[in-house]
């Protein structure tokens, strides 16, 4: 017996939707080879639809070279096959799917202007992902630090997110520390701002004047090199409380899957900072929108 959907379609949509059925583990193995950026592939006698995936993908994986409704054209042409396998429940494969979230989240970071360049809190710029901004949230509730300490101020953005989120829950302030903030930061009670370097002793020796005998956690989001964010691990780490986070932000930067100029990043020193530590372990559950700057990067205490 045919299936209520397959009865509403129209003949032509069926067969088309037949002919997506068969061709979803063809796609599917197209976007695993397409998993690592710049990667060239011959698509001499594939079919069309098959062409323009690759073309689309191809292209988000160099970045956003070309206009807005162009470059969201070739979006639709490249993953409405795969929507259709999704919907027929043909798709088959992890790696596929990290295939298609690295190209999204590609097409994000590098189209800046438009995301996260341009993404604000009640009028303040937040220079991260919504998705991670929702998992502090989580955290916040589920942790109720009576401290949290970011290193990277910037437009004070994140602290001014992260003050009203105590609010909400009636508890919290938030130390955030920076080299050069920007002009104009956002004021509020539960906010200190410190001037100074988070490795610094002197700022080290403040703000532990500040959280003596009180739960802590840490985000890190200044200098973004492996070297300083091992340093700021090792230097932060031990005051953060059992069950609380240290949280490494920018872990997708040196190609993972984000391709950034300055060498090793936040991901290495993670992996080095876990190799010789035993205190805290990767938070998994906080890959489940799938789609995260800091994979890898929510680092819980666990003893």
């Amino acid at each position: 017996m045919a299936s209520r959907d397959a009865l509403r379609l129209p003949p032509l949509a069926r067969r088309m939707r037949e002919s997506v059925r068969r061709r979803a583990p063809a796609i599917d193995d197209f976007l695993i080879r397409l998993a690592r950026p710049g990667r060239r592939l011959p698509v001499d006698g594939l079919e069309r639809d098959e062409r323009e995936a690759i073309a689309g993908l191809t292209r988000l994986s160099g970045g956003v070279t070309a206009s807005p409704k162009a470059l969201d054209k070739a979006v639709v042409s490249a993953f409405r096959a795969l929507a259709e396998a999704d919907l027929a429940r043909r798709r088959r494969s992890p790696v596929v799917r990290k295939a298609v979230v690295d190209q999204f989240h590609r097409l994000y970071y590098h189209s800046r202007k438009r995301t996260w360049y341009n993404t604000y809190f009640l009028g303040v710029r937040v220079r991260k992902s919504p998705l991670d901004l929702w998992l502090y949230q989580e955290i916040l509730h589920d942790v109720r630090p009576d401290v949290l300490v970011e290193a990277g101020t910037k437009f004070g953005g994140s602290a001014y997110y992260f003050a009203r989120l105590f609010d909400l829950l009636g508890h919290g302030e938030v130390v955030t520390i920076d080299t050069k903030p920007e002009p104009g930061l956002p004021e509020h009670p539960r906010i200190t701002y410190l001037t100074g370097s988070s490795t610094d002793p002197s700022i080290i020796e403040r703000v532990d004047r500040m959280i003596a005998g009180r739960r802590v956690l840490v985000v890190l989001d200044s200098a973004h090199g492996r070297d300083h964010v091992l340093e700021e691990l090792r230097l932060w780490s031990p005051r953060v409380a059992v069950g609380s986070y240290i949280v490494v932000e920018d872990t997708h930067a040196d190609g993972h899957p984000i391709t950034t100029r300055f060498g090793p990043g936040p991901r290495d020193a993670v992996e080095l900072f876990l190799a010789a530590n035993d205190s805290f372990e990767i938070d998994a559950s906080k890959h489940k929108f799938f789609f995260t700057w800091n994979r890898g990067g929510y680092l819980k205490r666990v003893s």
